[in-house]
């Protein structure tokens, strides 16, 4: 059995999830009833766009750069893949060539197909690039794939969103940058760009990207005027447009780095702004020894405190108790999904009859900032989605607004061999189900009815839910995608990079028979890949079963906690934490219990959490901390006892500190410099005992703040640092600073230029959404 289920609203597959917001403090409360058809109507414009039918969009050659005998650019667009001379050939190899073509006109370009030869050619193009945009000396990359050499067309999706922006082209540029034959020149034989034109579509496109470029150019009209100084032209144009130049707080790093020249204020604004939010986590329901729970909790990270929100869901319209179900959070909605659960199977016929509805795969949604329940579905199974399911995995992916279901073991009435569930997506803005992989003993024929008891007769055809499907029988049956299979599990882990849109799937149990295999699912390309057969030859994690695993996006690394190990001649509980680099495909044990003995524990017991199994075990991105709730200590002599403890681990990385330090010295060194000018500049002015004065303030400053955070092993760094020392000893004079070269200026225009460099060095350390656009006004200025 699961212990308890606990859900974080940071990036991490497990269930877990953390707020940055708590439900009794908000005053918002939702309606008495929300319905699934109020939820469809805030589909964005993205949704719009990826639901709307993708037609071939028309086109002509608008340029290219070479090309050999008879295969001209425009043989590209026909497809006539037996015929020799029907394709593109450039007349050299190096990588400036390129086709572009024009659009009919500007559109939602989405995918483009590229047609082949009727067999393998050593001029198919193994890698290429793809541009697009509205003006043809002004592409952005949309892709960058390469083809397989074979006979088949291959379709590509295309990149037309930036930063939730849905952006038209009207231009393509194809850039091929290898071969399948070594030095052969490239060859393009068909191509075909499908996307949306839709004219009402469009008009949406066009409103919003036209507001986008409107904004931005505000944004870099003020990002030049405050870079010159001129700040009453930069106040004038913020209050009349009501744009914000970045996050309030950068604006407020600029005003304490370049306006105030006050870099304790900065050093205060940096330090802060590496503290985590105020983060939550949610606990619900699982199984305590003696039966299911359905309480409620919430754990506020910064004031260390739990809150019941709920003793029993079910009193607001939420899931019954239950455990050994899932839960995973989305970003976007505020929210946590809830699915499945464990049901005992009947042990004899003597035992009491349970009501068909219980094996019914229930699907919950809360709303963490209303406190809210809703029930999305009676029945996923019905809606086109999985079965009842216990020990499966969940995983949200934000951008493509998917949640993910893998695995798990089907929950049925039966005592028969277990079977599992296979891969399926679930689409949060449409609300529908959509099977991704089957798995390989389970594909059906298209054929195939739905199981009897999850397939009521009663329902009419008006009430068939979304997504649900109607074969030619009238059963009903699942999207007929039974081209690829997974090999599916139960008790494994399922982790969702977000960065690189993709899922990592590895270990749990199939049957008698425990996995250490580990697959990658990329959501772009749809594809599964097995990235290892046995990661314990690698040196990797042990056999085991309900590991739990959390990922770092940003280091790409994923952490695996082990559970039941799998270890001749006898299987064990052991504490053992191993990190996986993705990049470098390696493992590292990084910690594991020295002993099992009872005696060891209660020695330690403050210090190491006690092994165990099915525990609870999640990810703090932002503090790069883990938590750990629960779990079952494995004790033959006490089967009921589950363990109730709280831990956080931090492994110690220089990562995050790097990063402070690095700011402070830039913070440090620039007040230093100003302190250093200053002696300097007032020398022939001041009395000497003032100059002695300014100087020692300059070396206690040096002494105390500057010199411990300066890195000797970087070399730009320690140029700088003795710089400094050498122009506090000598005192030089500099001209551009005394206090005779302009003293109509105020001091701090004097330096307004050295602040804002600075102030730039800073702004590299922070996420592009949270500070002024690139680029520069003076760059929009062309001579025609």
């Amino acid at each position: 059995m699961s212990s308890n289920t606990f859900s974080t609203e940071s990036q991490s597959s497990t269930p877990i999830i953390f707020s940055a917001s708590n439900p009794s403090d908000e005053e918002t409360t939702l309606p008495p009833f929300t319905s699934i058809a109020n939820m469809k109507a805030e589909c964005s414009l993205q949704t719009l766009i990826a639901s709307a039918p993708h037609v071939p969009l028309l086109y002509h050659i608008y340029d290219h750069s070479s090309f050999s005998g008879p295969y001209h650019p425009r043989n590209i667009c026909v497809n006539d893949p037996t015929e020799q001379s029907s394709r593109w050939s450039s007349n050299s190899h190096d990588q400036s060539q390129y086709i572009t073509i024009k659009l009919e006109q500007p559109a939602v370009a989405c995918e483009i197909l590229f047609g082949k030869f009727h067999r393998s050619h050593v001029c198919n193009l193994k890698e290429f690039k793809i541009y697009g945009g509205l003006d043809p000396n002004d592409l952005k990359e949309l892709s960058h794939k390469g083809l397989t050499d074979d006979n088949k067309a291959e379709t590509f999706p295309i990149r037309y969103t930036y930063n939730n922006l849905v952006f038209p082209i009207q231009y393509i540029k194809i850039t091929p940058l290898a071969t399948f034959g070594a030095n052969f020149n490239y060859s393009i034989w068909y191509v075909e760009v499908r996307g949306v034109k839709d004219d009402e579509l469009m008009s949406k496109v066009y409103d919003a990207y036209n507001e986008y470029k409107e904004t931005e150019t505000i944004r870099l009209c003020l990002k030049h005027f405050r870079q010159k100084n001129m700040m009453d032209v930069y106040s004038t144009l913020q209050k009349s447009t009501n744009i914000d130049l970045e996050h309030p707080l950068v604006e407020r790093l600029h005003q304490s780095v370049v306006v105030d020249g006050d870099f304790e204020a900065a050093e205060k604004i940096i330090l802060d702004a590496d503290n985590p939010e105020r983060e939550r986590i949610y606990l619900f329901g699982g199984w305590n020894g003696k039966r299911d729970l359905s309480d409620f909790w919430c754990y506020n990270i910064r004031d260390n405190r739990w809150k019941m929100l709920s003793p029993d869901t079910t009193l607001q319209g939420g899931p019954s108790p239950r455990s050994c179900h899932s839960m995973c959070y989305d970003p976007i909605r505020k929210s946590i999904y809830v699915l499945g659960k464990y049901v005992e199977v009947r042990s004899s016929t003597s035992a009491p009859e349970v009501s068909p509805t219980v094996y019914e795969s229930d699907f919950f949604q809360y709303f963490t900032d209303l406190d809210r329940w809703i029930k999305i579905s009676e029945n996923t199974q019905i809606d086109g989605g999985p079965p009842l399911l216990c020990d499966h995995q969940m995983c949200i992916d934000s951008v493509g607004r998917k949640l993910y279901v893998f695995g798990g073991r089907i929950v049925t009435p039966d005592t028969a061999p277990y079977t599992y569930s296979g891969f399926y997506s679930y689409d949060m803005d449409k609300f529908t189900w959509k099977i991704v992989r089957y798995d390989i003993n389970s594909v059906p024929t298209l054929q195939s009815p739905a199981p009897a008891q999850t397939s009521p007769s009663h329902l009419a055809v008006s009430e068939i839910p979304i997504g649900r499907r109607r074969s030619s029988n009238g059963s009903y049956v699942p999207s007929p995608n039974t081209s690829q299979t997974v090999k599916s599990r139960a008790g494994h882990s399922m982790l969702m990079d977000s960065k690189n849109r993709r899922i990592y799937i590895f270990g749990g149990q199939r049957g008698k028979d425990s996995l250490t295999d580990l697959y990658c699912y990329s959501i772009e390309d749809d594809k599964l890949t097995e990235v290892a057969q046995d990661f314990g030859k690698l040196y990797g994690s042990d056999s085991g079963y309900t590991q739990r695993a959390t990922i770092d996006t940003e280091s790409q690394e994923i952490y695996v906690l082990s559970g039941f190990m799998k270890r001749k001649p006898s299987s064990t509980v052991r504490n053992c934490l191993w990190v996986y680099n993705i990049k470098r495909n390696q493992w590292e044990r990084v910690f594991e219990s020295e002993s099992n003995e009872a005696t060891y524990w209660e020695n330690v017991k403050d210090l190491d959490p006690y092994p165990r199994y099915t525990h609870q075990f999640v990810y703090n991105h932002r503090s790069r901390s883990h938590f750990m709730f629960g779990g079952n200590p494995g004790d033959t002599s006490k089967p009921v006892i589950r363990l109730d403890d709280f831990w956080e681990l931090k492994l110690a990385k220089p990562d995050s500190m790097q990063v402070v330090r690095q700011c402070l010295f830039y913070l440090r060194t620039r007040k230093l410099s100003e302190m250093c000018n200053q002696a300097d500049a007032c020398k022939e002015q001041a009395p000497q005992k003032d100059i002695s004065q300014f100087t020692v303030h300059a070396l206690v400053y040096l002494r105390t703040f500057v010199t411990p955070i300066v890195d000797h092993d970087i070399k730009d760094e320690l140029e700088t640092f003795k710089k400094l020392c050498t122009h506090l000893c000598t005192l030089e004079d500099d001209s551009s600073l005394s206090c005779n070269s302009n003293p109509a200026r105020p001091i701090k225009d004097l330096y307004f230029a050295d602040r804002t460099s600075v102030f730039q060095s800073l702004l590299k350390f922070f996420p592009s959404h949270m500070k002024e656009p690139e680029g520069s006004l003076v760059d929009a200025v062309k001579i025609a």
